[in-house]
């Protein structure tokens, strides 16, 4: 999730009332390989969703999804990664694979229901669905609704004033200067 959230950033989590998630919202959920690790990662598709990646760009039931707050920091395209689905390049945990074996039609991964397609902000290194498969709607433990006490706030607002510089983020970080 770099650059919108930072490696020792705190967060407040909104876990009640349940939050209602849409996508493109940041959700907190236990690592699907290590449920004692929390995860934060933005919902780019709910059920019944078709997405496929080409060169970068995602589509979304077969139009590309504008999205300010992903950000590329590779030149190059990865085989998988970058087009995906596809033949993955790297070994897969099982639900990845399952995913790729039981939810691809026409090139696109289908979201079952009850299940989001998360990807991090930072497309060229996120570990998300693409590797881990899909987020289970029932585990998703919150939002994030609040960063605190983090290892990158500015002193003034002549230091780094648009640190965040993205979206909802931005706005929310704005308010904690």
């Amino acid at each position: 999730m770099e650059d919108t959230l930072l490696v020792g950033d705190s967060v407040v989590v909104q876990r009640w009332p349940k939050p209602v998630v849409v996508r493109e919202d940041l959700i907190v959920f236990p690592y699907p390989l290590d449920p004692h690790e929390d995860y934060v990662k933005r919902i780019v598709g709910v059920s019944g969703d078709r997405l496929r990646i080409a060169n970068k760009i995602l589509y979304r039931n077969g139009s590309p999804v504008i999205e300010s707050y992903a950000i590329h920091k590779t030149t190059y395209v990865d085989a998988y990664r970058d087009n995906f689905p596809s033949q993955p390049n790297t070994p897969l945990q099982s639900p990845a694979q399952d995913m790729l074996t039981l939810h691809v039609v026409h090139d696109e991964v289908v979201v079952p229901a009850g299940k989001y397609f998360v990807m991090g902000d930072n497309r060229d290194d996120s570990l998300d669905s693409r590797y881990f498969g899909f987020v289970d709607a029932a585990t998703v433990l919150g939002k994030p609704i609040l960063i605190y006490n983090s290892i990158d706030l500015p002193t003034s607002d002549t230091l780094k004033p648009q640190r965040r510089g993205r979206g909802r983020w931005n706005r929310l970080f704005r308010i904690l200067r």
